[in-house]
């Protein structure tokens, strides 16, 4: 049976939106909560530069379909709980065969500057970009918006990346716990067509 065609766009812009939702739903995981509290004013995008280079970094792997690379920057519990390494680089791939078969191709992913950070009570920080992906299908070109969360362990040197799009707190407890209830996470927009 064919959804609706306007929930099928939205299906297969939230896919679009790092895939990483689809590898992920129904998966479940466990860690104690962490003490947070955001980052003091000072610290700011200014003192993270590796953050935006990354998320940039990020969003060329996925475009040039270097899916291999583009798992290396994933958050490791989304990974974990997406079967590993090699599966999601498999069904990645797969997935996007799937939607160019039926006519649609993901144009471009682009993140914005941090909107808030926040650090855990074991000096994590976590960073909420807004994140705008454009997607051709058969009835024109789709513009959706949303977030990802980036999180580094080592002071803002490496980051690894999380799709928060279509996601609530409960499923992002799973992979933060104790740390998704203090990021303000602005709701995902629905796709706006934007050309035919």
């Amino acid at each position: 049976m064919k959804r609706p065609r306007r929930r099928r766009v939205r299906s297969v812009l939230l896919i679009a939106n790092l895939i990483i939702l689809a590898l992920m739903s129904g998966c479940a995981g466990k860690g104690g909560p962490a003490k947070t509290g955001d980052v003091p004013p000072a610290d700011s995008a200014r003192q993270y530069p590796n953050l935006a280079i990354q998320a940039k970094e990020l969003n060329e792997a996925f475009g040039k379909r270097d899916f291999p690379r583009f798992v290396d920057l994933i958050y490791p519990k989304v990974v974990e709980m997406a079967g590993g390494r090699e599966r999601m680089v498999t069904d990645m791939t797969n997935e996007l065969k799937q939607m160019e078969a039926e006519g649609v191709v993901i144009l471009s992913s682009e993140s914005g500057a941090a909107t808030q950070f926040v650090r855990d009570g074991s000096g994590g920080i976590y960073a909420v970009l807004p994140t705008v992906t454009k997607t051709r299908t058969q009835t024109g070109v789709f513009q959706s918006d949303s977030n990802m969360i980036a999180v580094s362990n080592d002071g803002g040197a490496n980051w690894k990346f999380i799709d928060a799009s279509g996601q609530n707190n409960g499923e992002l407890n799973k992979i933060i716990p104790g740390v998704a209830d203090k990021l303000n996470l602005p709701p995902d927009t629905t796709p706006k067509k934007i050309s035919n």
